[in-house]
């Protein structure tokens, strides 16, 4: 009778639960992946599965399984609350945990009211004929007062929960929607990864052009190698290498998989590139790259495109290679979408580079949580930067902070132009005739200006947040070519105009640089692009705010950096192998004054909605939409056409429909930016008929120009700028 219940087309639910469990489960976690589905016994679903066009009610499921696991399970009153909520989340968001006890659902008063019961009788008389649910429990009574206990145990509990507890939540319903995804797409048990071996990764670094200090570097940060230790740091100087050294670092732990972290889409391809390469003959090596832009290669088969969309969205290659902001949601977030890359987060090594970049609002929950994840799921963490904040005793630093004091790179010093804008644009000409020049401001406008002013007198680059992703890389490959060629004899210098956009992780090496003042690890940062590759020493000059606008986008930041290491250069310059000193200072002195538990309050409350919510306000501009510019003609009438022919092919089911309606619009995020949205109201926008509240620029509108981005125009407040 079992191959008469389906929990998906064509597919028996006995089968679908036996694969979703695996030999490592602990017992709560296989309660909860057999109850989940429980209820799709019921003769509605069955309908429904068989004839999923059909419009039939009570189709749903997870809140009568969630009641059926509760009334079998034999676990504490807090690890069966979380079994029960997990059930009732798997295909959707995660509320507040005092939703379970609000009124008329879950626990609350009136819950025997709920239209759920009706089907009790029939689902439970249908499990008892599965061998899978042979000792089921089914005395509704028992259910009652077991949730009355339950509702009492919750109240005395109010506001006393913990990030301890949020993980372990996080850990529960992650691992069954993970299964449950995987499964009813594979059809098949969840296989472990086989780690991968260093050898490719030996072979590549051995081919690599001769450099004693990144060789020196490498090796001793490998002796420092601790399989019993799971929380590092590796703290080294730009140039030194960090990527190739960390990747070695992390396979010699033998783990699943490795999720690399960066800060920004823009600077992930190249990562990607350089993993793919390493390991571009074994095919048996999956790398991966998962942020909002990346869509599935338009040449895998249409059989193979949920799989292939599942296994980058999840963190489910050997190497995953992904941003910040996908990692930051990926530990804090509610969202169904978020929780299945966290449970790939079990048995890896994750390494997030430049850490600097953890935004300081919530940096000691994010710690927190690091430090609980690498208890609970055995996961490595390697936080890399060369301007690393303060990170607690309980992580090893792997690298030799010496290697700072070695450095002679280059110096800083602060430039004087009198408040003067003309003073520093004939500084600036004088040096990019001869030198290729970095020029760092702090907003869009201000780039723009002197982008226009100089670009007809030398061979200028333009880079900033005003562009999209497509035209930064060429940006960036284009400077890289130029500066190597000038480097050889071959070509002009350049001249580089740039937003924060260039700061970490982009390969470049400049000769000398300009950065308005900012706070210390940008500046750093900046420096870090300046004689990269050990020539003769160049100068980053420092100067004062232009835009007027320095100390409203950076704040309490700025304060404290001036008053560290403005004050400082106004009576000596700064040498490289001084400045682990200074950003040690100030990162003292961010962690005593403005580091502060974020979402503790949430934390006590298990308020999981509320925590993303929180999260999302901190990481989001409210001020800014996403704009998309149309990169050639017709694109967008494509697009459309695209999105309507999904919407209208028959032959695919819901959910092979959603993953390619997905990764379509992912196909014209890539050519995306943010706008604020002042400067939206300016700009001769169009709706893209398919979607609902995106919109576009017109291939052609002058707006956009691909040499430096949307326009900004001159009478707009520069306080409403979008800044990257």
């Amino acid at each position: 009778m079992c191959s008469e219940f389906l929990s998906h087309p064509n597919k028996a639910l006995k089968f679908h639960i036996l694969n979703m469990i695996n030999d490592g489960d602990d017992e709560i976690t296989r309660q909860i992946k057999l109850f989940h589905d429980i209820a799709k016994l019921k003769q509605n679903f069955q309908k429904y599965i068989n004839n999923p066009n059909d419009k039939i009610t009570d189709k749903n499921h997870s809140l009568l399984s969630a009641y059926i696991f509760l009334l079998n399970s034999t676990f504490d009153e807090l690890s069966s609350a979380f079994g029960f909520l997990s059930i009732v989340s798997h295909h959707g968001d995660v509320e507040n945990f005092s939703e379970l006890i609000a009124n008329n659902k879950n626990f609350g008063k009136y819950f025997e009211l709920s239209h759920e019961f009706d089907f009790w009788d029939e689902v439970v008389n249908n499990a008892l004929n599965l061998e899978i649910y042979a000792n089921l429990k089914t005395d509704k009574n028992e259910l009652s007062r077991t949730i009355k206990d339950l509702y009492i145990a919750i109240l005395m509990k109010k506001n006393k929960f913990g990030y301890t507890d949020f993980i372990e939540f996080k850990k529960l319903y992650s691992s069954l929607i993970y299964a449950d995804k995987f499964e009813a797409i594979f059809s098949e048990k969840k296989e472990d990864l086989k780690p991968v071996e260093t050898n490719e990764l030996d072979t590549y670094i051995s081919k690599l052009s001769f450099n004693q200090k990144r060789d020196d570097f490498r090796h001793f940060v490998l002796s420092n190698f601790d399989k019993n230790h799971r929380l590092f740091t590796l703290t080294a100087p730009t140039g030194y290498g960090k990527t190739l050294t960390a990747l070695n670092f992390a396979l010699k732990f033998k783990k699943e998989r490795l999720i690399y972290v960066l800060p920004f889409t823009s600077i992930i391809d190249q990562t990607h590139e350089i993993i793919s390469k390493i390991y571009e003959n074994n095919k048996g090596i999956l790398v991966y790259k998962a942020h909002h832009k990346t869509a599935v290669d338009e040449d895998t088969p249409e059989d193979r495109y949920s799989k292939v969309k599942f296994l980058m969205d999840s963190f489910s290659g050997n190497f995953n290679v992904t941003t910040l902001y996908q990692f930051i949601f990926t530990i804090f977030g509610n969202k169904n979408k978020d929780n299945v890359k966290f449970n790939q987060l079990k048995n890896s090594v994750v390494i997030i580079d430049e850490a600097q970049a953890i935004p300081y609002e919530f940096r000691v929950d994010f710690m927190r949580l690091c430090e609980i994840i690498s208890q609970k799921l055995d996961t490595i963490f390697i936080f890399m930067s060369a301007t690393m904040p303060i990170m607690g005793d309980k992580f090893k630093e792997i690298s030799n902070l010496n290697y700072f004091k070695e450095q002679n790179r280059y110096v800083l010093k602060w430039l004087d132009i009198n408040k003067n804008e003309e003073n520093l644009i004939e500084k600036i000409t004088q040096t990019a005739k001869n030198k290729n020049t970095l020029v760092v401001v702090n907003t869009i406008k201000k780039a723009q200006q002197l982008f226009l002013k100089f670009a007809g007198k030398f061979e200028c680059y333009s880079l900033n947040g005003y562009m999209h992703d497509t035209h930064k890389r060429e940006v960036i490959k284009g400077v890289k070519e130029a500066i190597n060629l000038n480097k050889n004899g071959c070509g002009k210098p350049i001249l580089l105009i740039s937003t924060q956009s260039i700061e970490a992780g982009v390969d470049l090496d400049f000769d000398i640089g300009f950065r308005e003042t900012a706070p210390i690890s940008s500046i750093i940062q900046t420096a870090g692009r300046i004689n990269r590759n050990f020539g003769d020493q160049g100068v980053l000059y420092v100067f004062e705010d232009i835009c007027g606008y320095s100390d409203p986008i950076y704040g309490d930041l700025k304060t404290i950096s001036d008053a560290i290491l403005k004050d400082t250069l106004l009576q000596n310059d700064v040498e490289e192998k001084d400045i682990l000193s200074i950003v040690t200072k100030y990162f003292k002195s961010l962690k005593e004054h403005l580091e502060r538990a974020f979402v503790e309050q949430e934390m006590k409350e298990l308020a999981f909605y509320d925590i993303n919510e929180k999260i999302d306000k901190a990481m989001n501009d409210e001020y800014k939409m996403t704009v998309i510019i149309e990169p050639r003609s017709e694109f967008i009438k494509e697009f459309e056409a695209k999105i309507f022919a999904i919407n209208a092919d028959e032959n695919l089911d819901k959910f092979a429909r959603l993953d390619i309606f997905k990764d379509t619009i992912k196909q014209i995020s890539k050519f995306s930016i943010n706008v604020s949205k002042i400067d939206a109201d300016e700009l001769n926008l169009r709706a893209v008929r398919a979607l609902k509240e995106v919109y576009y620029l017109p291939f052609g509108d002058t707006a956009y120009n691909e040499k430096f981005g949307l326009k900004k125009d001159m009478d707009f407040n520069a306080l409403n700028e979008a800044f990257d």
